[in-house]
Order: structure tokens, then sequence, then C-alpha cells
């Protein structure tokens, strides 16, 4: 009999399994913290549940896990970069950052990116498939058991390889393990998920009662040249209400993501028109200079048209801040990810 992968069920369907059988209620939370606080991977290993259960769920389902096939360790920051082979052969990169206080992971809904947005190496490399629910929570899995250090906080950032919102279902069903008691107890000041921008999707996103801070990729103040740089983005106005939205039914900011690129999206102009869009509004402005990439015509705009283009965005805009991206020597900067495929 093949086996299902139980990483794949939703909490519901963990907990029907315990229903059904007739076992006792907090066999439920026993599972679920043997699966995603301590991480077994062995039925054998969750040594408080009866030896009977254990070995008709091992009759059934099985276990899954990732493991890197290669790190890059950034000699200037500390970030390193994992390339994780799926069953299928695929790879998919996943980054830990390490900051003072805290660590951060940046992990990945897709294998590549459908979007081909113009000044992000992932998108232009293509697209192969959706990540499962099991990819995505055995990403942030591994960094938990293997890096990230005792008591130590970490966040997770959904800003890896892939756009977040066209992989819902799994979306979901991750973060609602992330965010259960049973599971890893994370709410919304410590993930982030990053999208282009769906209004339809970020409203309903809103209604879920999910747990997370959103963020937007705008980096463009009018549609024709956010289409131009973002093929696949909805109208900004439109946007901004699903995003005003979301920050008014959250309680949180929702943070507007502005990849400064020279010559391009930098201009006084520019400025003018991102502070008159959002001046008023419940966001933040994560400004990102560009991270270049080899094959790109792009280029990152100096330190001084960096500060003169903040200049103009105070007073009236929300609160501003600079994105210094982490690896950006290893290429494990925002929108330099990139897939592969064992030969």
């Amino acid at each position: 009999m093949k086996k299902t992968n139980i990483k794949n069920l939703s909490i519901d369907e963990l907990h029907s399994i315990i229903d059904d059988l007739g076992e006792k209620n907090h066999r439920k939370s026993q599972l679920m913290k043997w699966l995603y606080q301590k991480g077994v991977e062995d039925f054998s290993e969750m040594t408080n549940i009866p030896v009977q259960l254990r070995e008709w769920l091992d009759a059934r389902y099985r276990i899954s896990s990732l493991a890197p096939a290669e790190a890059v360790e950034s000699p200037e920051d500390g970030s390193t970069k994992f390339l994780m082979e799926c069953d299928d052969g695929l790879m998919l990169e996943a980054v830990l950052m390490e900051f003072e206080k805290h660590q951060t992971i940046c992990i990945s809904t897709q294998i590549g990116c459908p979007l081909r947005c113009l000044f992000c190496n992932t998108g232009m490399q293509g697209f192969e498939r959706d990540l499962r629910s099991d990819e995505i929570l055995n990403q942030v899995l591994y960094f938990r058991k293997a890096h990230i250090r005792p008591r130590r906080r970490f966040n997770i950032v959904f800003m890896g390889m892939g756009e977040p919102f066209l992989n819902l279902e799994n979306l979901y069903r991750s973060m609602e393990i992330l965010n259960h008691q049973d599971g890893f107890a994370l709410g919304e000041k410590r993930i982030t998920v990053s999208t282009i921008g769906f209004p339809g999707k970020i409203i309903d996103a809103a209604d879920s009662g999910l747990k997370f801070s959103l963020a937007i990729s705008l980096s463009g103040t009018e549609d024709r040249s956010r289409k131009e740089l973002m093929p696949g983005s909805a109208p900004i106005m439109e946007t901004l209400s699903a995003a005003e939205y979301f920050a008014e039914k959250s309680g949180t900011r929702t943070t507007l993501e502005y990849v400064l690129i020279a010559g391009v999206n930098d201009t006084e102009e520019n400025a003018r028109a991102l502070s008159d869009l959002t001046a008023g509004r419940p966001f933040k402005i994560n400004l990102i200079p560009l991270n270049e990439w080899i094959g790109s015509e792009l280029r990152r705009p100096s330190e001084e048209r960096i500060d003169h283009f903040i200049s103009i965005l105070l007073p009236r805009a929300p609160a501003v801040t600079v994105r210094r991206s982490r690896g950006r020597d290893i290429s494990a900067a925002c929108g330099q990810l990139r897939f592969h495929r064992r030969d």
C-alpha cells in the first residue's frame, strides 16, 4: 500500500485520524508536536504515543524531510544560502540570515516563478511547479532543528522562490500549522508573506483568520511602467485598496516593497508619486535597491540617488526603510535566487 505523506494533511485531517480511531483527544496535540515541534522523521520516535497507534500510523503514512545538497555562506554578513533537493530531483533555494538579536529564514513556495518580473532572476529562469505544503514546512523544520540556536527568536519571510499567492492551498495549509500552538506557534509579527499583489486574493487572505504580515511588491507609481517591470501585476489603485483592507482587518500596517532601479523608477517624479499614493494610509514603504544579477541590464542606483529619493518621500509618506539585502555576494538576496535540477 502506498503511504500518504502525513505533512500534506491539514490540521482538521490530522485530528480526524485520531477521532476516527476513537483515540483520546490529547493524541491530536501529541501527534502535531512530534511532527512540527520536535521534527521526528519516524513514528517509532513518538515515545508517548502507544506502540499500537504508532505502528498503525507507520503502515499508512510517511514523514518527509528536506536536507541541503549544498550550502554557501556569505563572508560579508554571515548569511547562508542552502540548495535543497526535492524527491523529484528538482532543487529549491532557501536562505538563513543572521541578525544581532534574531535569525530570519527566507523560504520558497514554488520552484521557479511564472511571473517573470524583469528585476528578478528567479522569474526570468522560468517555472517548474508549486511546492507542496510538506516541502514548505520542511524548510522551516530543517532550519529550526539544524541552525536556530536554543531560545533564539526567529522570523520567517516568504520571500524566496515563487509567488506565494499562486500556491494558495499549500500556503494556507502550511500557514495554519505555522500559526497553531501545537505546530510552530508563530504570529503575524514573525511571519511575512511577500506577493506581487492580487487584490482578490489579498482580501480573501485578510478574511482567512491566518496570522501573518503582508508585503506587496509595488515597484512602480503608475500602471503602464509597473506592468512593464511586473507583467503579472494588477492595477495599482486596486492593489493599494486591497492592501489597505488587509491592514485594517489585521491591525498591522502593510509593507509596500519598492525595488529601486537606476534610470527606471528612481526619479524625483517617482518619489513624489509614491508619496502621494501612500500618504495618510496604513502602509510602510520598504525601498529595495536592486540586487544585480548576471544577464540583467538593470542597475542599482547610487547611494546618493537612494538618499535623494528618500528625502523627497519624507515627511508625507508613511514610515520609510531601506532594505540592505543580505547575501548579495552569494546571490542569495531578493531577486537573485534561481532553481536547479539535479543532473
